[in-house]
């Protein structure tokens, strides 16, 4: 089993980003207790932290939120993919974590994670197998994965039926929506999936899965409205899978809840499903955003389903350098698409910072990220503005699934943005 403290000693690849250059980091644990400052030019740029004040609130609200709502948190492991900060989720409640693919899974299994979530079709000779061993190595931390289908059923209860001193697999039935993703299209043929499930050897039924974060438009009210509806249809499920005796014990799993719905969530499936164990797998909150979850966070607010949300505070910004002065109402610095998220909204400059002039760093506003290139942001700025080359601009983000996966080093900090240490990502 893997600790984060093992990743102390993991040499660093050459070419690893935000590393000093002048070597004298070589290991993850050479960030730590160096005296490293990012605005005192020790690190190069571009550069993406995370400030240690704001993952501690978020860890804390969000668990104290879910567990006053009466449910459990298994966070989106692919959110970080950082075995540092989801031992520190476990650490603070967690009844479990969630993953997307069986690598991700498999890593989750190693850091000592008390059960597993596959969000996902368990489909492959090698993956199956896999899911077997581990079970079977470990057979007190349970795994559930995710079926909508008779071949996929049918491929996991061969491979595991051949193995007799594996435990059944879990499995719950996913439901899905119409042009959605996976999962059955209507309870009939989920109730039909668990018949079959019931009758084959080597799985058991444990719960229902479901997403509902594929909901989203512009209109908050009627989304809301079309979530609480599927959510009647997998508590529908659940109803008719029980009432026919398929489920393998009385400790039923139901499931849902991104980091969009998870209030509406929460209160649909404890309220229509007593005694079962009620599952959220948000992943975002963890480092929140400004921008795609602060919408969605106000949403929240407005709804109140299960009280008022979690205080959550973005964690994740980008820095990088003004490299140029172009024009008088552009600037390009040295970030792209490389280097943070472009697929919901582009990033902003929140912080400046100019060596010899600022103690600490500075709110800022007025500066527009028009595009990004592979290496280079170009902002728009007011063709009078005090931005010069060399100034340091810091960036939050929108959708810190997608910044993350950019790098395999990010820098912890405090709040002067003193390097606190490293977190190593694995994707």
């Amino acid at each position: 089993m893997m600790s984060p403290a093992d990743l102390d000693t993991l040499v660093l690849a050459p070419g690893t980003k935000a590393v000093p250059l002048d070597g004298s980091v070589r290991t993850l644990g050479d960030f730590s207790g160096r005296g490293l400052s990012l605005l005192g030019g020790d690190i190069p740029m571009p550069a993406a932290v995370l400030k240690r004040a704001a993952i501690d609130n978020n860890l804390s609200v969000m668990q104290a939120y879910v567990d006053a709502a009466g449910a459990r948190l298994a966070p989106h492991a692919k959110t970080t993919m950082c075995p540092q900060l989801l031992a520190r989720q476990i650490q603070g409640g967690a009844w479990g974590l969630t993953a997307a693919t069986m690598t991700q899974l498999k890593l989750c299994h190693e850091i000592g994670a008390p059960r597993l979530i596959l969000a996902n079709q368990l489909v492959g000779r090698a993956e199956i197998e896999c899911l077997r061993d581990l079970t079977t190595k470990a057979p007190d931390r349970p795994v559930y994965v995710l079926v909508d289908g008779e071949a996929g059923v049918r491929a996991i209860s061969e491979i595991f039926a051949a193995a007799p001193d594996a435990p059944p697999a879990r499995l719950l039935i996913e439901l899905g929506m119409a042009n959605g993703r996976c999962g059955v299209r209507s309870a009939d043929k989920g109730l039909a999936l668990g018949r079959l499930v019931h009758a084959l050897p080597g799985v058991e039924l444990h719960g229902v899965e479901g997403y509902e974060g594929l909901v989203f438009s512009d209109h908050a009210v009627q989304d809301a409205t079309e979530v609480d509806a599927y959510l009647d249809g997998l508590i529908g499920l659940h109803h008719a899978l029980r009432a026919e005796g398929l489920y393998a014990s009385d400790e039923v799993v139901l499931t849902a809840g991104g980091s969009a719905y998870y209030d509406l969530v929460a209160r649909a499936l404890a309220g229509e499903a007593p005694g079962a164990v009620i599952v959220l797998r948000s992943g975002c909150y963890v480092t929140h955003d400004s921008g795609f979850y602060r919408e969605l966070l106000s949403r929240m607010d407005a709804r109140e389903a299960v009280g008022a949300p979690p205080r959550l505070r973005p964690a994740l910004e980008v820095w990088t350098r003004v490299i140029s002065r172009p024009q008088p109402d552009m600037a390009i610095v040295m970030m792209g698409k490389r280097d943070v998220s472009f697929d919901i909204h582009l990033p902003t400059a929140r912080r400046w910072f100019r060596p010899g002039l600022h103690e600490q760093a500075q709110g800022v506003d007025g500066i527009v990220t028009a595009k990004l290139a592979d290496q280079h942001g170009f902002l728009t700025i007011a063709p009078d503005a005090d931005l010069a080359v060399g100034d340091l601009l810091g960036f939050e983000i929108s959708h810190p699934c997608t910044t993350f996966d950019k790098w395999s080093v990010l820098l912890e900090v405090d709040e002067a943005y003193g390097v606190l240490g490293g977190l190593k990502t694995f994707f």
